[in-house]
């Protein structure tokens, strides 16, 4: 009768089916989370990544730039603050020098600058504005609700009964959607430089 095999025992086979990972294959799993520690202390404005890469052997050196570019890429995002504006100019500046032997880098990154410039002139104002919006709209939502459950009295004419509408879950839900709607089209020409820069590499 033959005995069941105990999940030791089938997971023993099948790690026996697998392949022994090659050179490459170990070359990547080493050199490539060094890439990405790279990039990180590069954004940080720590240490000279291009030198370290310049001086590892040259079959080392595609997969710490991939790595490296792989974070750097991720890191590029629409700059709602001066913080994400500063990390932006540092990834460009990155990936210029890293993809420097790549020719569509350039124009590339120039479009890059430009989205981010058209957001930063128009994407924030407009955000801005459509906050005020919401929190007047919301307000006066609020203050008919108040009114009508604790009758014309409750308030009086100088408006004393004022309530924090931004903290509310309603008015970050609909914000939420709000400024997502109006990222949306900035966001799509990013997420399109992502992928067309990660291709270069």
């Amino acid at each position: 009768m033959n005995r069941i095999k105990s999940a030791f025992e089938k997971a023993m086979e099948r790690a026996e089916q697998f392949e022994e990972p090659g050179e490459e294959q170990r070359l990547a799993w080493k050199l490539l989370p060094e890439g990405q520690r790279l990039a990180g202390s590069f954004i940080k404005g720590q240490g000279s990544p291009f030198s370290t890469i310049e001086k590892a052997p040259p079959e080392h050196r595609s997969y710490l730039v991939k790595g490296m570019a792989k974070i750097l890429v991720s890191n590029l995002q629409l700059p709602k603050t001066e913080g994400a504006q500063h990390t932006n100019t540092r990834v460009i500046e990155g990936l210029e020098r890293l993809l420097a032997d790549k020719p569509p880098i350039k124009e590339l990154l120039q479009r890059v600058r430009y989205v981010s410039d058209q957001y930063r002139q128009f994407g924030l104002p407009q955000r801005e504005q459509a906050y005020q919006q919401l929190k007047a709209q919301m307000e006066q939502q609020v203050a008919e609700v108040m009114s009508r459950q604790m009758g014309p009295t409750a308030a009086p004419t100088g408006g004393a009964l004022q309530v924090n509408v931004e903290i509310m879950p309603e008015f970050q839900q609909q914000w939420l959607a709000v400024s997502a709607q109006i990222d949306q089209q900035y966001e799509q020409h990013f997420e399109e430089y992502r992928k067309q820069l990660l291709e270069l590499v």
